[in-house]
């Protein structure tokens, strides 16, 4: 199977996932996967599954849409939205995410790139007046 295969197949689980389907990652990635976004570094696939599982709690109706990738080797970047319900008001977060493919075709690596800022920060009250206020001063210079 090649790389492209398995990605397709993890691609396709993340779009249906659901908070009863985190164990599945298993079938996905390796034990010792590295998962890191804008609020994690961990390494584990029992901790992957446990944010993943934090966020169905966080985030209602969510729904995981991957928008395109490449693959290069045993590294396929992906670019994807995810939308839901935080706190009661409607949320979207566009990113980009890394996969690291070992030669079982196992995930080693999950990376994510996203603007906290501006996609979660800024939602805050206070901090989210004070990174617009700090932002238009920035690009009004």
């Amino acid at each position: 199977m090649k790389v492209e295969d398995s990605f397709k197949k993890y691609a396709k689980f993340l779009e249906n996932l659901t908070i009863e389907e985190v164990p599945k990652l298993s079938n996905f990635a390796t034990e010792d996967i590295l998962f890191v976004d804008p609020f994690h570094r961990v390494k584990g696939l029992k901790n992957m599954a446990q944010i993943f599982t934090n966020l169905f709690k966080k985030v209602s109706n969510i729904v995981f849409k991957i928008d395109d990738y490449a693959v290069r080797g045993s590294i396929v970047y992906y670019q994807w939205t995810l939308t839901g319900y935080l706190s009661g008001n409607p949320w979207r977060v566009v990113g980009i995410t890394q996969l690291a493919f070992n030669k079982n075709n196992l995930i080693t690596e999950h990376k994510e790139y996203w603007d906290a800022a501006s996609q979660f920060y800024e939602r805050i009250p206070i901090i989210g007046a004070l990174l617009r206020f700090f932002r238009r001063r920035i690009s009004n210079q």
